[in-house]
């Protein structure tokens, strides 16, 4: 039985990934896959893949072996910078897996493994235009902020509103623990019931203090 993990995103954390899972969940049903992993996190796609839990997780399941096929939604779930999602493109593909892309209905492998060249040019294009996408949303941000500066309009987060480092890594001392006896990201997530992402920032939060 092939086995495949299941990816999504989403940019912010109000925002719900469930129908991603949903479809792609029922797609595996359909083609008799099993279901190895879901991996989701609420990131935005512009952040480098080193930043992203949910990638590095993805990856890491495909050095493993774990699975033969990665399900994503569309091509931007993966990322916004073009560089980026061909990274993890070609990483996917010298293991020898393949990425299903539902809104196109295509795969990045043939069948008998090679690659599919009209699937990794379309792959290429599709990136590039979220890239282009992401930053026209930037430009239209950046002309609104100018505009509500313009009109006196007072911007950014409130006095106070920030959580001091100290403070998030007693939130997730158990994670801190975790981290510090040497699990990895994945294993602390997996016990601590968090997601990867919050690992990661707990990490990232660690290696900050640390380094000061």
């Amino acid at each position: 039985m092939t086995r495949v993990a299941i990816y999504v995103r989403v940019s912010k954390e109000q925002q719900s990934y469930t129908r991603q899972v949903k479809e792609l969940t029922a797609y595996s049903k359909s083609r008799g896959y099993k279901v190895a992993k879901v991996i989701a996190e609420k990131i935005s796609g512009a952040r480098n893949n080193k930043d992203r839990g949910g990638i590095q997780e993805l990856v890491e399941m495909v050095r493993q072996q774990e699975v033969s096929k990665v399900l994503v939604s569309e091509v931007s779930r993966l990322g916004r910078k073009t560089s980026e999602v061909l990274q993890v493109l070609e990483e996917l593909t010298e293991q020898g897996v393949s990425v299903y892309v539902q809104n196109f209905n295509m795969e990045t492998l043939n069948p008998d493994g090679s690659r599919n060249p009209i699937a990794q040019f379309l792959f290429t294009i599709l990136a590039e235009f979220a890239r282009m996408e992401r930053e026209s949303l930037i430009q239209r941000i950046n002309s609104g902020l100018a505009e509500a500066k313009r009109k006196g309009i007072r911007l950014g987060r409130k006095p106070g509103s920030v959580v001091p480092p100290a403070k998030s890594l007693a939130k997730y001392k158990d994670v801190v623990q975790l981290l510090q006896e040497g699990k990895t990201i994945r294993e602390a997530a997996a016990i601590c019931k968090v997601g990867t992402a919050t690992v990661l920032k707990v990490k990232k939060t660690m290696y900050s203090i640390n380094s000061n």
